[in-house]
């Protein structure tokens, strides 16, 4: 393999770390494993850092820059933005379907000890924080039915973006779902009529 800027190969050695930690688990994440995944030499990892605790931080810090990239997204509708944040996990699940596992799971929170598990999880609550404001927004100006629980819808929401995120994928059967139409219809489902 030919030789990168340390930037480029940093974020080779992050995005390796991720998608070994996904697809190997903690057992198999190793130095060779890594690089392996890269293209390079063991030895080769460590002129770019100086430790393999550095490659989890790094791994941390790449899979968070991609989760938020665009975040918060913005519509002065709470729904529509609600939905394009939707959109945006969606295709983060089909693009990067290792973090998405990452983040559900608690492999990369292990891996970097007490930092990483208080990172993943202010990831999830900064999402789910998300989610609720707008659906509370929502519901404040009228465009949730009466009586509807925020809470509820949130998990709804929630549990929609992370039953596609275990499924690893848009495709069911042979159609592959489009995540406009699956947001249309959730939002079907909660719009006040």
């Amino acid at each position: 393999m030919k030789r990168e800027k340390t930037e480029v190969r940093q974020r080779q050695i992050a995005d390796a770390a991720l998608k070994v930690i996904a697809q190997q688990g903690l057992r198999r994440f190793t130095a060779a494993a890594i690089a392996r995944e890269v293209g390079i030499s063991d030895g080769t990892l460590f002129r770019h850092f100086p430790d393999k605790d550095a490659i989890v931080v790094a791994a941390l810090d790449r899979a968070e820059a991609i989760m938020f990239e665009g975040f918060p997204p913005q519509h002065p509708d709470p729904l529509e933005r609600l939905g394009l944040f939707f959109h945006q996990r969606l295709v983060l699940v089909e693009a990067n379907p290792a973090i998405v596992r990452l983040a559900m799971s608690d492999q990369l929170a292990q891996a970097a000890g007490g930092l990483g598990a208080e990172r993943v999880a202010e990831w999830k609550a900064r999402s789910a924080d998300f989610i609720r404001s707008c659906l509370v927004e929502a519901q404040a100006a009228g465009s949730l039915p009466s009586g509807v629980s925020t809470g509820a819808l949130c998990l709804v929401v929630m549990g929609s973006i992370l039953s596609i995120g275990v499924a690893g994928s848009l495709s069911m059967g042979a159609d592959k779902t489009d995540p406009a139409q699956v947001w249309a219809t959730l939002k079907a489902l909660i719009r006040r009529s």
